[in-house]
């Protein structure tokens, strides 16, 4: 009896040993199951991590979708991209060098950010070298402080503003070129940014406008004209040449400002704007010419306000870009620049962002250019 008892103990204590030794190994299993867990949620966020520092802020991953087909840059070719951001205004260069400059970043919509944000990624932008803001108008500043957080910049040409609140837009820019500390310049005549290399010599110089210590009637305004018109006034004016080829900028400047560029020129036979510039073979002189441009964005998205007679007359530009809003409410473009146009150079044709969408130009190293739409 105490023999069988003996062996129903043994029997018992084996099965509570065995029964503990399976939930210790069940126990074992679960805790290398939450240190597995443990060890991708670690894995996945030190990858999201060096994503959003690295490669670019997670904040935009949505903006990928809005990618365009485009081509690589070829080598010697300098490539100015009109972007279709809607009633804002935005273009982007990617010079013969490499380098590449944002100006403008369009009106903050959710739609057109992402659209200019996309088209960045498309072209595997990783940071501008330069940035410009013409002026503090928002629909040329609303998305510029998303570019920065997103790309950044190792320079920035902003417009001068004694008040950074002026609008929410360029106030949100202010405080990202804080935020992240960037090299900023205040735009003025004579700025110049060029390629250090002869073989492929590009630059681009502002004609206007010029500091408020030289002539501050453009940033105080004058009898008759408006606070905006006056804001306007203080876009920078910028000019490029590459390959013999000449392109024109005039942000939303009005026609006085335009009318005061070409009376300067004139009078003193284009000297005002000559510079000497360093390259590896030795000194260049950069001297814009006016006369017979090769590309013109008429200023202020085709307004009345600009694309005037004296400058349409003297520059006689060839190839028109106007970027506006299909179906927009302010009638951009007006019929009276693009009148101003054709009449002082017949054969001038039109490139419009509402009816093209992005536009492309391209020009080569031998100064042979062609103008095509982007498709998304």
């Amino acid at each position: 009896m105490w023999k069988v008892t003996k062996e129903a103990d043994n029997a018992d204590r084996i099965s509570k040993a065995l029964s503990g030794t399976g939930s210790a190994c069940r126990k074992k299993k679960r805790f290398v199951r939450r240190i597995l867990v443990l060890v991708i949620a670690a894995v996945v966020l030190m990858t999201a991590i060096m994503m959003d520092r690295f490669m670019f802020p997670l904040a935009y991953v949505w903006a990928l979708t809005e990618q365009p087909k485009l081509s690589k840059r070829e080598p010697g070719e300098m490539r100015i991209h009109f972007l279709d951001a809607g009633q804002g205004d935005c273009t982007l260069i990617e010079f013969p060098d490499g380098k590449t400059m944002l100006i403008d970043g369009g009106d903050g919509t959710e739609s057109g950010t992402r659209s200019i944000l996309g088209y960045c990624f498309a072209l595997g932008i990783r940071e501008f070298d330069y940035i410009l803001l013409t002026h503090t108008d928002s629909d040329h500043a609303g998305g510029l402080d998303d570019v920065l957080r997103c790309f950044g910049a190792k320079k920035v040409f902003i417009p001068y503003a004694e008040d950074e609140n002026v609008n929410a837009a360029f106030a949100s820019f202010a405080k990202a070129l804080k935020d992240t500390g960037t090299d900023t310049e205040i735009s003025h005549t004579l700025q110049t940014v060029y390629s250090e290399d002869s073989e492929c010599f590009y630059y681009g110089m502002w004609l206007s406008p010029f500091s408020p210590e030289i002539d501050g009637s453009f940033y105080n305004g004058q009898d008759g004209v408006s606070d905006s018109e006056a804001v306007n006034d203080t876009s920078a004016v910028v000019y490029f040449e590459y390959a013999g080829r000449r392109l024109l900028l005039t942000g939303d400047a009005s026609e006085r400002v335009e009318n005061k560029i070409v009376d300067d020129y004139k009078a003193t036979d284009g000297v005002i704007f000559e510079l000497e510039a360093e390259t590896d073979r030795g000194s260049v002189i950069m001297a814009p010419r006016l006369e017979n441009l090769d590309f013109l964005k008429a200023g202020h998205h085709g307004s009345s306000s600009s694309t005037g007679e004296k400058l349409a007359q003297y520059c006689k530009p060839a190839e028109i870009f106007i970027s506006c809003g299909a179906g927009n409410t302010y009638g951009h473009p007006n019929l009276t620049p693009i009148a101003n146009l054709e009449n002082a150079f017949p054969e001038t044709e039109f490139y419009r962002t509402d009816e093209m969408g992005n536009i492309l130009l391209t020009i080569e190293r031998d100064g042979s250019y062609r103008i095509t739409s982007v498709s998304r």
